[in-house]
């Protein structure tokens, strides 16, 4: 089978379903009841959230379609990690996948969970080194799009319950909180109702 026929016609849609695998989660542990990080402690079962610890690890995401290039897809608003096994691709069409929002129920507790949006603040330091690292970057084109996706990360506060509640954000030696985005290894501080992202130690443009 030609991979190239197998995406004739796709590029006519502007949307897209990936279904994927959650390939590298790290607990292999599966729990019915888990407790979602912005819940602040209280219990859901499993398949009210969207856990990457799952009985099937699978994902899907609403992607953008930028352009089929022979063989290569090219996507953007991709959630996926670098080497994540594609399942399969879907077009998104409207009439079959937009519910109209007066029919649709969403819950109270995600609507508005108990902890609330964060202040996200950048030192200059660390915008500066965002600069200088935008040519190392391959998802983004500015420094004001990278700059939104690590605010879009942090003011949901992404710590788990036991690390905001100890107080022992990550296992780094100053107590910081540390997370890659695309090329960058992006250094947070917690402080209450606000984070500040300070310049990243040994981050090399």
């Amino acid at each position: 089978t030609n991979p190239e026929h197998a995406l004739s016609g796709l590029k006519e849609f502007s949307h897209v379903w990936v279904l994927w695998l959650f390939h590298d989660n790290g607990n292999k542990t599966l729990k019915a009841y888990i407790h979602p990080p912005r819940l602040n402690g209280e219990r859901r079962g499993i398949f009210a959230t969207r856990t990457p610890h799952r009985p099937n690890p699978i994902g899907l995401s609403l992607c953008r379609l930028d352009n089929v290039e022979g063989s290569v897809v090219h996507l953007s608003g991709v959630d996926i990690i670098q080497g994540t096994p594609i399942l399969d691709i879907k077009p998104y069409i409207p009439y079959c996948d937009h519910e109209d929002a007066s029919r649709v129920r969403v819950p109270e507790w995600i609507l508005s969970p108990p902890i609330p949006p964060l202040k996200v603040e950048f030192s200059a330091g660390a915008q500066q080194q965002l600069e200088q690292l935008m040519a190392t970057l391959r998802f983004f084109s500015s420094v004001q799009e990278v700059t939104q996706a690590i605010t879009d990360v942090l003011q949901g506060d992404p710590r788990s319950v036991h690390l905001r509640k100890k107080g022992d954000l990550s296992s780094t030696a100053d107590k910081r909180f540390v997370f890659a985005l695309d090329a960058v290894d992006v250094t947070a501080a917690f402080d209450e109702s606000v984070v500040t992202v300070p310049p990243t130690p040994n981050q090399d443009a």
